[in-house]
């Protein structure tokens, strides 16, 4: 058995992401996730009160569990400021 030998017919066709609130959701996590990678998890831990499992959710980008009122918490508790700028939505003619 080749282990290279993959058939890709057999895989789900990926879902494009349109929610607004999952987009924003996305974008906070990454942003997160680049400040966590600089840090030790026992010390995010400690600063966040996070559990573990919630943690690894953050890092490998699972965020259906997370609000965005909690991923702004935080960044809070790690330190940093949310800044948030908006724009009106333009109708659909």
């Amino acid at each position: 058995m080749n282990p290279y030998d993959i058939d890709y017919s057999q895989f789900k066709i990926s879902k494009k992401i349109t929610d607004e609130r999952d987009l924003l959701k996305l974008r906070l996590l990454s942003q997160l996730r680049m400040i966590m990678d600089k840090m030790e998890n026992s010390e995010i831990l400690d600063i966040t009160g996070l559990d573990k499992s919630d943690l690894s959710r953050l890092r490998i980008g699972s965020f259906e569990r997370f609000s965005i009122d909690r991923l702004i918490k935080i960044f809070d508790q790690l330190g940093f400021k949310v800044e948030f700028s908006f724009t009106k939505k333009r109708k659909n003619s």
